[in-house]
C-alpha cells in the first residue's frame, strides 16, 4: 500500500512538472516574440535564459535526490533552452 502511494505521488509530481514545462515554454516563446517585435530582444532573452537556468538547476537537484541525474530528465531541455537563450542574448548585442 505504501509503495503504491509513493508511486502515485511521484507520478503526480512528474505530471505537474511536465505541465509546468509546457506552460513555461509557451509563455517564454510568447514573451520572446512580443518583446522581439518591440525591439527588446536581448533583455527578453536574458530573462528567459535566467528562468530556464533556474528551473534546470531545480530539476537537476530533485533528480539527484531521486537517485540519479536521469531519474528526472526534464532538466536537460531546460538547460539547453537556457544556453540557447543566452547565446541569442549575446548575439543580439
Amino acid at each position: 500500500m505504501r509503495a503504491a502511494l509513493g508511486d502515485e505521488l511521484q507520478s503526480g509530481v512528474l505530471a505537474g512538472m511536465w505541465h509546468l514545462i509546457t506552460i513555461h515554454f509557451t509563455l517564454s516563446a510568447l514573451a520572446l516574440l512580443v518583446l522581439g517585435v518591440r525591439g527588446q530582444h536581448d533583455a527578453a532573452a536574458w530573462l528567459v535564459a535566467t528562468q530556464f537556468a533556474g528551473y534546470a538547476a531545480t530539476y537537476l537537484v530533485i533528480s539527484l535526490r531521486l537517485g540519479g541525474a536521469l531519474k528526472l530528465f526534464q532538466w536537460i531541455p531546460f538547460a539547453a533552452t537556457a544556453i540557447l537563450a543566452a547565446a541569442g542574448a549575446l548575439a543580439a548585442h
